[in-house]
């Protein structure tokens, strides 16, 4: 039995509160468990993109002593 989203959370809330700790803890456990993020890879990637979107177009470099400057005299 397949059951919408809604339908699940209109069940799951009619639970004792024990219950709902039980399936709030396996339901966290589960997230913990997944080995999909991996998020050191998915920085190490976008790093990259980034060095060789820089790399590959020198204009999108701004110099830092400007950015801050800028910034200076828009909030002051």
């Amino acid at each position: 039995m397949q059951m919408d989203i809604k339908s699940l959370e209109t069940e799951l809330l009619k639970l004792t509160p024990r219950e709902k700790a039980i399936i709030t803890y396996k339901l966290l456990e589960s997230l913990d468990a997944e080995e999909n993020h991996d998020y050191e890879n998915i920085w190490i990637d976008e790093a990259l993109k980034r060095y060789d979107q820089l790399s590959g177009n020198k204009k999108l470099l701004i110099d830092c002593d400007l950015v801050i400057k800028e910034a200076k005299s828009k909030y002051n």
